[in-house]
């Protein structure tokens, strides 16, 4: 694959579903992310086995063992699969935060692909994407549990607020100050937010 191959096939690879990514499409989203950062296009260091079996390419695949689990080669093909969906993501963001957080200005820039691998910048984006990650869980759980409720326990919507998990704390100490039985639709929805991990405490 020549390098003028390679960049024409951008736009379809990092459409595809991120189950399908590999180290080649973090490469092709890297050069996506730098030529519109940039306006011009990423040169790639050129060699006899084409852009996908590169220097850049290789730096990706070494970026994914660096955020891969030390027992990753040892884990079963469904527990690897799953890890990788939930690695391309976090790749996926990294690219972006470089880009559009910690390089968005001044005088340096992201210039290469080994930057990548930078142990203190890794550490600084870790602190910031696990609580991402935190927020992201919390955010889509609750849409989970609201959807749960308008088909289940409708009628606390006409009594509560359920839009954060500070509300599910709420509803609990409702159902606590009245003593509603575990029949009761707030007690009902409280013991579907514990299943789902939302909150700790049963009523």
């Amino acid at each position: 694959m020549t390098e003028q191959e390679f960049y024409d096939n951008i736009p379809e690879w990092i459409a595809q579903d991120k189950e399908r990514w590999n180290h080649v499409t973090y490469l092709a989203y890297f050069c996506h992310k730098y030529e519109q950062k940039h306006g011009v296009k990423f040169r790639l260091v050129r060699g006899r086995n084409g852009p996908a079996r590169g220097k850049e390419a290789k730096d990706f695949a070494k970026l994914y063992k660096i955020f891969a689990p030390e027992n990753y080669d040892s884990l079963s093909s469904e527990k690897k699969k799953a890890i990788r969906t939930e690695l391309t993501w976090k790749i996926y963001n990294y690219i972006n935060w470089m880009f559009d957080y910690k390089f968005r200005s001044g005088d340096r820039s992201v210039n290469g692909t080994r930057l990548f691998h930078t142990p203190a910048i890794i550490n600084e984006f870790e602190r910031m994407y696990g609580p991402f990650l935190k927020k992201k869980k919390a955010r889509e759980g609750m849409e989970s549990l609201l959807a749960w409720c308008k088909k289940n326990t409708p009628d606390v919507l006409d009594r509560h607020q359920l839009e954060r998990v500070d509300d599910i704390e709420m509803i609990k100490k409702y159902a606590e100050m009245y003593s509603l039985d575990e029949e009761s639709s707030e007690v009902r929805l409280i013991n579907q937010a514990i299943q789902m991990r939302l909150v700790k405490n049963v009523v």
